[in-house]
């Protein structure tokens, strides 16, 4: 079942089952150094994950060198994924697998490089679709579930915390994508049922508003969202095939992508300011990652090779 199809449920009951796709994984991942896969001179050295998945037993997380003009895989993560919906790093490299198993949802923590949980979250935890950790060590993860409400919400977790502190309720439905700016305000791509938006809570608080986007009533169903370098807000809209940009002050589409697009659903910037774009399915069984340059309106390179199943999630961190 795609995320798409198990969202609307979501929003439509207000209770979300797990949502499942899959792969057939690659051999474990080796040493980065002995790949043999050099990356382009003029960039710095990045991993990109990519999260497949087609069921909670074959599910896997492929690694490639980010900027290789040929992305070929570097290996597969296995250990500790159970239907794994979102990735997502911190600033040191540290991997995260959001597990959308329904009654025994997780979050697990990798260190760089590593092929196996250091770490495993599971107070607060029910079905995670997304999530990030900020400059100082909080993460933020979007769940459906919170313990006594019939919606989601967001559950911050302070640095080197397993249980929550708390949770973000205010306007959250289904969460998704999540992204917080350089003055601290928090955005979170919310869907309900078959409607879309995005909520901002001011830096501090707990109270939000949602934002006035335009074209957001017209079937979009926002699986991720990210921030660029211009504090744009950048969504990717898995019904209407598009990733949609929304500068400051946030109301109306600046521009869009479509050149590529196959249910868009994960979002990464590289450090030059590259866009990689995950598509859930490019055809019946299968997605694909397309990369943007920086300005691009076409996407310079796609990578196929490796991913066996949905593309759920995609993520950029520093190579060991």
């Amino acid at each position: 079942m795609s995320r798409y199809v198990a969202a609307l449920a979501a929003g439509a009951t207000l209770l979300l089952a797990g949502c499942a796709s899959g792969a057939v994984p690659s051999q474990p991942v080796t040493s980065l150094a002995r790949s043999g896969i050099a990356p382009d001179a003029k960039h710095a050295k990045r991993i990109l994950y990519v999260l497949v998945n087609d069921g909670t037993s074959n599910s896997y997380i492929e690694l490639y060198d980010a900027y290789a003009k040929q992305p070929r895989p570097l290996g597969s993560i296995t250990d500790g994924r159970q239907n794994p919906g979102a990735i997502w790093v911190d600033g040191k490299g540290n991997l995260y697998a959001g597990n959308d198993k329904t009654y025994t949802s997780s979050v697990v923590e990798y260190a760089p490089g590593a092929t196996k949980p250091m770490r495993t979250y599971t107070n607060g935890i029910d079905l995670p679709f997304g999530g990030m950790v900020d400059a100082k060590g909080r993460m933020y993860v979007s769940v459906a579930g919170v313990k006594g409400r019939s919606e989601g919400g967001i559950a911050v977790f302070p640095r080197r915390k397993t249980s929550p502190s708390g949770f973000l309720t205010q306007n959250i439905y289904v969460p998704h994508g999540i992204a917080k700016d350089a003055s601290g305000n928090l955005f979170v791509a919310v869907i309900y049922g078959d409607q879309s938006s995005v909520v901002e809570f001011p830096a501090g608080s707990t109270q939000s508003t949602v934002l006035p986007l335009n074209d957001l009533d017209s079937g979009a169903f926002l699986e991720d969202l990210k921030l660029d370098a211009n504090a744009d807000i950048v969504v990717a809209d898995a019904y209407l095939n598009a990733v949609r940009f929304y500068p400051p002050p946030y109301q109306n589409e600046g521009r869009a992508l479509t050149a590529g697009m196959s249910a868009p659903t994960g979002l990464a910037y590289g450090p030059d300011g590259s866009l990689f774009v995950g598509n859930e399915y490019v055809n019946v069984n299968n997605g694909n990652v397309v990369v943007f340059p920086p300005g691009a309106t076409q996407p310079a390179r796609t990578i196929v090779d490796g991913i066996h199943g949905g593309v759920l999630g995609v993520a950029i961190g520093p190579r060991g």
